[in-house]
C-alpha cells in the first residue's frame, strides 16, 4: 500500500460557500453569456435578491431543483441556494420525463426552477410529485410564475450554514441502475471549487474560462464556480458545436478551457485548425482517467499546449492533476492536489482517497454510504498504481460502468428500459471502445417467441424512457444470450462478432 498527499496550497481560498462572490463585488466582468455581460456587482445583487426570496419561503435545508440550460439563471440559482442555506439539486438536462420524475420523487424539492422550453417534459411527470411544489419559470410561459421578479427585490445578508450542512445534491448513475444522490456539504463543495482552481494552475482575476459544459453536471459546475470564486471571468455557452466552440476561442480569447476529451479531439481536428485558435490559452484541461497518446501528441503539435489531465468523480473532485503530456502510454492521472491523500488497496488495487472535497455521503442511502466511505476514505471503484516519479496511473474500473464522453451509463438501467418493451424477452448491454466517444453502449436482444423487433423500433421506444446518450448505438438480435452457471447473463462473453 502507498499513500501520497498533496501539499501545495492554492493561491486563493474563499472563506465560505455562502457569500462566495462577496470579496469580488465590483464592475469587473464575472459572466459573459450571449450578448449580455454580468459584473460581479450585478451577480451579487441578483443572487442576493433570489436568496432573500428563498429565505422568506423557509427553504433552508430544503431542495431547489434546477431544470435549466447554461445561462445566468442557473449561476444565480446556485449562488442564491448557497446564501439561503437551500440545497441546490441540478437535474441532468438530457433526462427524459420518467428520469425527471424519479429524481423529483427522491429529492422532494420545495421549488423547481425550470426553463420554459422544458415545461413540456415537466408536464409529463405524475402531478402528485409536483403537489405543493413552487414552480418558477425562466422565459416566456403565460400563466406561469416567472423567476424574473425574484431577481430584482431587496437582498438580505447571506446566512452562514454549518460547514457540514448539505449544499448540493448531484444525481449520478449507480451500479444498480438507480441514480445515486451525491451530497456535498458547504465545506466539501467549497473544497471542490478551490481544488478546481488549484488544478487549473491557480485561477485569478486575469483569467477567462470558456465553459460549454452543462452547469447541471459537475463538470460545468466546477469550471464556472471555480473561476468565479477566484474573481475570474466565465464565458458561458449552451450546447456544444465545434464551429461555435472555435468561434468562441477566437472571439472571447479565453485563458483556460476545461472540457471533455472528445471536445478537444473535435476542435483540434476541425478544418483549418491552427495554433492561433489556441494562442490566448495558458492551460487546456480535461477530467477523466486517460487521454489517448495519439491525441495528446496531435494536440500538442497543433495547439501548442499539452492536455492537462485531472482525476476525480462527482463524489470527490479534483483529486490529482498532471499538466505535462505523458504520451508514452495512456492513463497518467498525475499527483495529488492540496490536502488530498491517495492510496491503493493492497489486495484489489482499488484507489482510495481522502480530503476535504470528499462528499458527505449518498442521499438517504446509509448502506451505500457505509460501503463507500470508510474512516473518511472514499472507495473510488478505480484501480491504479503510483510510479517511481510519484505520479498515479489509472488501470481500469472495478465495476462495469460505460463511460461515454465522460457521461456514465449503467448497463442495468438501459437493460431495465429494454425489458419493458412488449416484444423483448431478454436484453443485455455492454460498453465497447469507440475512437471518438471512449465507450458506447451496445445492446443484445432476444425477442419474445413469435415476435419480431428492429433496432430502430427499440431506439424509438427508449427515446421516451432514458436520456439520448444512454441509447445503444447498435442493437444485435440473438436467439439466446450466454448465461452463467447461476442463470445470469454472462456479460463478459458477449461480443459483436456473433
Amino acid at each position: 500500500m502507498s499513500v501520497e498527499a498533496g501539499t501545495s496550497p492554492p493561491s486563493h481560498r474563499p472563506s465560505a460557500l455562502a457569500g462566495l462572490l462577496g470579496v469580488h463585488a465590483g464592475d469587473r466582468d464575472a459572466l459573459v453569456h450571449a450578448d449580455r455581460r454580468w459584473s460581479y456587482a450585478e451577480l451579487t445583487a441578483a443572487s442576493g435578491s433570489l436568496a432573500a426570496a428563498m429565505a422568506g419561503d423557509g427553504l433552508a435545508g430544503e431542495r431547489v431543483a434546477l431544470l435549466l440550460p447554461n445561462g445566468p439563471e442557473v449561476v444565480l440559482a446556485y449562488l442564491a441556494c448557497f446564501d439561503a442555506g437551500a440545497v441546490a439539486t441540478p437535474l441532468n438536462s438530457r433526462y427524459a420525463p420518467p428520469e425527471i420524475e424519479r429524481a423529483l420523487r427522491r429529492a422532494r424539492p420545495r421549488w423547481i426552477i425550470v426553463q420554459a422550453d422544458r415545461l413540456e417534459r415537466l408536464g409529463r411527470v405524475d402531478p402528485d410529485v409536483l403537489d405543493g411544489v413552487r414552480i418558477l419559470v425562466v422565459g416566456d410561459a403565460p400563466g406561469r410564475e416567472s423567476l424574473d421578479p425574484l431577481l430584482h427585490g431587496p437582498a438580505l445578508p447571506a446566512v452562514q450554514p454549518a460547514a457540514d450542512a448539505p449544499a448540493v445534491l448531484f444525481f449520478t448513475s449507480g451500479s444498480t441502475g438507480e441514480p445515486k444522490g451525491v451530497v456535498h456539504t458547504h465545506a466539501s463543495a467549497l473544497a471542490v471549487l478551490t481544488s478546481t482552481a488549484e488544478a487549473l494552475g491557480g485561477v485569478d482575476t486575469s483569467d477567462v474560462t470558456q465553459v460549454f459544459e452543462p452547469l447541471v453536471h459537475v463538470s460545468g459546475f466546477i469550471a464556472t464556480l471555480g473561476t468565479l470564486c477566484c474573481g475570474g471571468t466565465v464565458a458561458l455557452f449552451e450546447g456544444f458545436d465545434v464551429e461555435r466552440y472555435v468561434a468562441a476561442l477566437r472571439e472571447r480569447r479565453p485563458t483556460l478551457v476545461c472540457t471533455h476529451i472528445d471536445v478537444l479531439a473535435q476542435v483540434v481536428r476541425a478544418p483549418g485548425a491552427c495554433r492561433d485558435w489556441f494562442s490566448s490559452l495558458r492551460g487546456v484541461y480535461t477530467g477523466g482517467d486517460t487521454v489517448p497518446a495519439a491525441l495528446a501528441v496531435e494536440f500538442l503539435e497543433v495547439a501548442g499546449h499539452p492536455i492537462a489531465v485531472g482525476w476525480g468523480m462527482t463524489e470527490a473532485i479534483w483529486l490529482t492533476v498532471v499538466r505535462e503530456s505523458r504520451p508514452e502510454r495512456d492513463g497518467c492521472i498525475g499527483a495529488p492536489l492540496s490536502g488530498v491523500e491517495v492510496r491503493a488497496d493492497a489486495a484489489t488495487g482499488e484507489l482510495l482517497v481522502r480530503g476535504p472535497m470528499v462528499m458527505r455521503g449518498y442521499w438517504e442511502d446509509e448502506p451505500l454510504t457505509a460501503a463507500t466511505l470508510e474512516d473518511g476514505w472514499l472507495r473510488t471503484g478505480d484501480r491504479g498504481r503510483r510510479d517511481a516519479h510519484g505520479d498515479w496511473w489509472f488501470e481500469g474500473r472495478l465495476k462495469d460502468l460505460i463511460v461515454r464522453r465522460t457521461s456514465k451509463i449503467t448497463p442495468g438501467e438501459v437493460e431495465a428500459a429494454l425489458d419493458r418493451h412488449p416484444d423483448v424477452a431478454l436484453a443485455a448491454v455492454i460498453g465497447v471502445p469507440d475512437p471518438d466517444e471512449g465507450q458506447v453502449p451496445v445492446a443484445f436482444v432476444v425477442p419474445r417467441p413469435g415476435r419480431t423487433v428492429t433496432g430502430d423500433e427499440l431506439a424509438a421506444f427508449l427515446a421516451d424512457r432514458i436520456a439520448a446518450y444512454k441509447i445503444p448505438v447498435r442493437f444485435h438480435l440473438r436467439d439466446r444470450l450466454p448465461l452463467t452457471a447461476s442463470g445470469k447473463i454472462a456479460h463478459r462473453e458477449l461480443n459483436e462478432s456473433g
